[in-house]
């Protein structure tokens, strides 16, 4: 125990990307981290499908090798086919502006967790798996943690800052205050792994394929390795609670069946995972730090999967979250108003996002998507935000507004259409 009473400078409370990238940003800068995960890896995790701009998360961290390395299925692009069409609107990340290296992956996260979690290990982070958090019990210098190491018995570690990396369950976040439910994004999703599920050939057989339905419901067929494909449905919660059946399995074949143009694909395939279902998924945290305390990942938000935000905000956040912990512990301030600059960060980062997530449950922004226009480079800097871009530049800005700009226009024609015209 050093002259300040901590064990560690840091401890981070869930081993998940965006755990591991703070525990790993931290160690980087000479920070003294241990990371509490409640599980053994590796684990399962929904979440598979990753974007271009993650790829300079990787770097920052120095794990991009390690993850070129683990034999993923690479990832050019997505598509996606609108009920009753025989084609798909391909967003392709070479196409994507500001985008530097536009490949990204689709991962096992299993695999790609624990490559992450290993890799905090090798950087110096003190990885402790199998620990439950019990309490945190602050004070003016410091924390003491009360965990329970994998045999059950009781052990109290003493930090200068907690990281809550918890996940949906949030366990800092829900102590004071709480997750608060997207009104408009109230949709659930229900998943499998498959084999026997045709690709494309070439460089798109690793791309993520979206059918979307007339529900404004949406299937994701996702390829994870040469014979396993996820599969799964988004559907309104209200839309569900009217079609679920009995169990988790039926549920998903039903929906999966009332898609055409997916049913075609999945005649010959078979489930090779039990099924899931995620629920009210949309959410923000009502406070994301306080005095000694910030939280990141799936506990401080988690936006609607559309477009495959999840670990690049989880990530892209750790990294943030390290930096202001660093600046903290440099010059003693560790109160919320030292955290106050990376929650509005990760607001807005997340806000950036979720116009698009919104947008695409609109059946005027989906008119224009499914009919993309070259002209003024708008789609080029729709593409972009697609592939993960977070900070676009005052050009690619103002070519976003532009779109969304015509989406307001087809939003006000449509409302005036009369009845059974196209």
């Amino acid at each position: 125990m050093t002259s300040n009473g901590w064990d560690f400078d840091v401890a981070v409370v869930g081993g998940g990307p965006g755990g591991s990238s703070t525990a790993t940003a931290l160690a980087r800068r000479g920070k003294r981290v241990v990371l509490l995960e409640r599980e053994r890896f590796p684990r399962f995790h929904i979440g598979e499908s990753q974007l271009p701009w993650s790829n300079e998360v990787f770097q920052a961290l120095g794990v991009d090798q390690a993850i070129a390395a683990a034999g993923f299925v690479r990832k050019w692009g997505a598509s996606f086919r609108p009920p009753g069409s025989t084609t798909e609107q391909y967003a392709d990340f070479a196409a994507a502006v500001e985008t530097p290296t536009p490949q990204s992956f689709q991962v096992l996260r299993e695999r790609f967790d624990e490559v992450l979690l290993r890799h905090s290990a090798q950087c110096g982070v003190t990885v402790r798996e199998g620990h439950r958090l019990l309490d945190a019990a602050f004070d003016a210098e410091g924390v003491t943690l009360h965990c329970a190491d994998p045999d059950g018995t009781e052990r109290t570690t003493r930090v200068g800052v907690v990281v809550d990396a918890s996940g949906r369950a949030g366990v800092l976040v829900k102590r004071f205050g709480r997750h608060e439910y997207d009104p408009l994004l109230r949709n659930i999703a229900v998943h499998a792994q498959y084999e026997g599920v045709p690709r494309a050939d070439g460089r798109r057989a690793g791309d993520i394929r979206m059918f979307t339905r007339s529900d404004m419901g949406w299937l994701w067929l996702i390829p994870l390795s040469d014979e396993i494909m996820s599969v799964g449905a988004v559907i309104p919660k209200a839309v569900h609670r009217s079609e679920a059946k009995a169990t988790a399995e039926e549920s998903l074949a039903h929906y999966l069946a009332a898609t055409p143009a997916a049913a075609a694909l999945l005649e010959r395939a078979r489930r090779v995972t039990p099924a899931r279902v995620d629920v009210d998924y949309s959410y923000l945290a009502t406070r994301m730090a306080g005095d000694r305390w910030v939280a990141v990942g799936d506990a401080a938000a988690f936006l609607d999967p559309i477009f495959s935000t999840g670990v690049l905000l989880a990530m892209q956040g750790g990294l943030d979250a390290a930096e202001v912990i660093d600046a903290g512990l440099r010059t003693g301030d560790l109160s919320e108003r030292a955290f106050a600059r990376y929650e509005r960060i990760v607001r807005k980062r997340f806000h950036h996002f979720r116009r698009f997530a919104i947008g695409f449950y609109d059946p005027a922004f989906r008119d224009l998507w499914f009919t993309p226009q070259s002209r003024w480079g708008i789609y080029g800097a729709i593409v972009s935000v697609l592939a993960g871009n977070w900070r676009p530049t005052p050009l690619t800005r103002a070519r976003i507004e532009m779109f969304f700009a015509l989406v307001a226009v087809k939003r006000f024609i449509r409302r005036f259409r009369p009845v059974g015209r196209s």
